[in-house]
């Protein structure tokens, strides 16, 4: 091995546990670097989601000290930086990406999560609860072609109206993470109704 070579060799670290202190230190100094990008008043997609991720690295230093009594609230606050950053890479996507190339990318994804020995979610009807309980709507949501965005029907603005590309990796990423926590409780023998 060449000195150049061996100069950029990494070296495998010895196993050490994880430090809240090391942790929050990542998102401090990530913070810094990035609040310059955060200081307009409508940042852009990606420069939140990193902002978010900063954020949610400082709090997971504080959820792996947090007690019994804290860990509910902290966790939700670095799930909730975390979904945050999500919904603003689903923006950016959403604005960069055509919304047909997102919906095939995304039942490309269905499919091979079912290829996988994966659970998916073919279709859901949901009730929508707006405004403290006052207003509540049905929603039916349903992606029957690879190059159709996700439609959403029921009582919604626009019948049979498809979802933009942001709200449609918004819905895909929320139905994944329902298929993966419901899979575990279908019965084996259950079949797809037709």
């Amino acid at each position: 091995m060449s000195a150049e070579a061996d100069r950029f060799r990494r070296v495998q670290p010895a196993f050490a546990v994880l430090r809240p202190a090391t942790v929050r230190r990542i998102g401090i100094e990530a913070e810094e670097k990035l609040l310059p990008s955060m200081l307009e008043e409508n940042p852009e997609p990606l420069a939140a989601a990193a902002w978010q991720m900063a954020i949610a690295f400082r709090a997971l230093g504080d959820l792996i000290e947090s007690g019994s009594d804290q860990a509910v609230a902290t966790g939700e606050d670095v799930a909730t930086r975390l979904q945050s950053a999500l919904e603003d890479v689903h923006r950016h996507l959403g604005q960069k990406v055509p919304a047909g190339r997102l919906a095939e990318r995304s039942f490309e994804r269905q499919v091979d999560r079912i290829d996988t020995g994966e659970a998916a979610i073919g279709a859901v009807t949901v009730e929508v609860v707006l405004a403290e309980g006052a207003r509540a709507a049905t929603v039916h949501l349903a992606q029957e072609r690879p190059d159709a965005p996700v439609q959403i029907t029921g009582d919604v603005k626009k019948a049979g109206g498809q979802l933009d590309g942001a709200a449609h990796l918004d819905v895909q990423a929320g139905l994944e993470m329902v298929a993966r926590a419901l899979a575990p409780y279908v019965e084996e023998s259950a079949t797809r109704p037709i």
